[in-house]
């Protein structure tokens, strides 16, 4: 007769199950080491192969506004307002010049390489208005983004904690803001105080970066708002709040030390996601005219100038699009990388 099959313990199976997988015998599984909350969102987040190309290029850029800027202007010779007039249009059509010209300085001494062409009829390097047109770009989105984010997150916690009137009339104010007629007000403040307040600079930023960053962020934060109170709403009905509240915290601390730490993600994720949108809107209006002074180099300003030239000189439009496009889809690329690596169910 055959030997009959020796039964084994559901543990005994579930052990042999672990030794099959791990590759070890039983007694010898190595121990695990525990990770953290933070370490989970790495590995999660550098499996995203989008998301981490986007942030190696946003890095990229800030070194190309910044150090790269000041590098390309010491290297070429010239600064990006500097007008060359004539010089830097073609002498046969009178259009500006393209890719990889030798212009002839203003003193006649020598040549100076447009590594993109110039930019129009004034005769200044493309190359170099782009990369402060990112400076411009950058500041203004950035700042508006933490104005906003700072306004909203206040407003919705204050709102999702306390409820009551006080959620009223946040809500309410948050109702008058979204129906605020936005593009009219920057209209009637640009062809009023504007110039006034295009001039306050801090000493590092450049003109009407302000005004902007002001304007953007203060009619930007509803949405943060929104997202914030939602949050809260649900947050302080858990059990941790409750435990506070009985060991006599203020409802400042719980805001503060209970409730902010878990709001990280959501702040972390809106703002890569609203910084896109404040560059786009950016552009949008120094394109019509009521954004960024026309003197200052921005992304804006190159577009509302090249589509003089769409059919002769087509790359005029080709650079600042290209930089609008994948610089957008960068920051939105990277915020789908955060939020998924925040909260991995958001993918499923």
């Amino acid at each position: 007769m055959a030997d009959k099959p020796e039964l084994l313990s559901s543990g005994a199976g579930l052990g042999a199950a672990v030794a099959a997988e791990t590759g070890t015998e039983l007694g010898e599984l190595e121990a695990v080491a525990a990770r953290g909350y933070w370490e989970q969102v790495w590995r999660r987040f550098r499996h995203d192969k989008a998301a981490i190309a986007s942030a190696l290029f946003i890095v990229f850029l800030f070194l190309a506004a910044y150090p790269g800027a000041a590098i390309a202007r010491m290297l070429l010779g010239h600064g990006p307002g500097d007008i060359y007039g004539t010089n830097g249009l073609d002498p046969n059509s009178l259009l500006p010049v393209g890719p990889f010209s030798h212009v002839a300085d203003l003193d006649g001494n020598g040549t100076s390489l447009f590594i993109l062409g110039s930019d129009s009829q004034l005769g200044r390097d493309e190359f170099l208005r782009l990369l402060y047109g990112a400076r411009v770009s950058l500041e203004v989105a950035i700042g508006a983004t933490i104005l906003g984010m700072t306004v909203g997150v206040v407003m919705g916690a204050v709102a999702g904690y306390f409820g009551g009137w006080i959620d009223t009339i946040v809500s309410r104010i948050t109702e008058v803001v979204m129906a605020f007629p936005v593009l009219l007000f920057i209209i009637a403040l640009a062809s009023t105080v504007g110039d006034r307040l295009n001039h306050v600079t801090f000493g590092f930023l450049q003109p009407g970066v302000f005004t902007l960053t002001i304007v953007i962020g203060i009619f930007g934060w509803y949405y943060p708002a929104r997202i914030i109170r939602a949050v809260v709403l649900s947050l302080r009905e858990k059990e941790f709040v409750e435990a506070a509240r009985m060991l006599g915290a203020s409802d400042a601390r719980i805001i503060r030390s209970h409730l902010l730490p878990h709001l990280v993600a959501p702040i972390i994720v809106y703002s890569t996601l609203i910084v896109a949108q404040n560059v786009l809107l950016e552009a949008g209006l120094s394109f019509l005219g009521i954004g960024i002074p026309l003197e200052v180099p921005s992304w804006g300003n190159l577009l509302s100038t090249a589509p003089e030239y769409y059919l002769a000189q087509p790359w005029l439009m080709i650079w600042p699009g290209a930089a609008l496009l994948v610089t957008t889809l960068a920051f939105n690329l990277l915020g789908d990388g955060l939020r998924d690596a925040f909260d991995p169910r958001s993918s499923h």
